[in-house]
């Protein structure tokens, strides 16, 4: 089940105490609007009633879609910093919910899903994304190294991540994101073939792919999130 609790949040304008409903634990194959909400960005977000200002509270909670095979567990972007003690609990939560600390009814329920870490809203919808459109998300931070390449630039790593935000067709829409705001910029088209080429090419990507699986926050930028 999806689980929730009330919460008082500041306005970041006027100080203001909000309510929200906090979620703890989002299941996807129960509540797919809730996962419609999260794409369409007004998952856990409020307006102010005094100076109307929407603002929309950090993540932290497990988003759980078996008929997927998702298991996400999403931080806010300040524990971003120490990714690896997030990741700990994270393995920790999976352990007992599905893993070998669970029991046989959920452990079967949960074969064939893996573990992953996501922080800050951003990085979520890029993980469902992938999922909707049938793309391994360790394929797809593959991809974005390729596209690097390509560029020859990046910016500077801090507030910006490179994130699928969209796919048009044959064309992947990939975007160098605020993790704040959610905003895109730079936006920009990958033809979807490059996946293919990468899953078709395995054995040149294997140790980069080793690399990225070695963890649950399957994310090029990892080593960089804390900056």
């Amino acid at each position: 089940m999806s689980l929730f609790h009330t919460v008082s949040l500041a306005c970041p304008s006027c100080a203001t105490a909000v309510g929200f409903e906090l979620v703890a634990s989002v299941n996807a194959d129960r509540r797919p609007d809730l996962r419609d909400a999260i794409l369409d960005g007004s998952f856990q977000r409020e307006a102010c009633p005094s100076c109307a200002t929407r603002f929309r509270a950090e993540p932290q909670f497990s988003y759980i879609e078996l008929g997927r095979r998702l298991y996400i567990v999403v931080w806010p972007l300040a524990q971003r910093s120490d990714w690896s003690a997030a990741v700990a609990q994270s393995e920790d939560a999976f352990a007992l919910a599905y893993g070998e600390r669970a029991g046989p009814e959920a452990r079967a329920l949960a074969e064939g899903v893996a573990l992953r870490t996501a922080f800050g809203w951003p990085a979520l919808r890029e993980k469902l994304l992938a999922a909707q459109a049938g793309i391994d998300d360790a394929t797809l931070e593959l991809a974005k190294l390729a596209v690097l390449r390509r560029l020859g630039r990046a910016p500077l790593p801090g507030r910006l991540e490179l994130r699928l935000i969209g796919r048009r067709g044959e064309m992947l829409e990939l975007a160098w994101v605020d993790a704040y705001s959610g905003r895109s910029e730079q936006a920009f088209e990958v033809d979807a073939a490059l996946i293919a080429q990468i899953e078709a090419d395995a054995p040149a990507w294997q140790a980069l792919r080793d690399e990225l699986l070695a963890s649950p926050l399957v994310d090029f930028q990892r080593e960089l999130l804390g900056r």
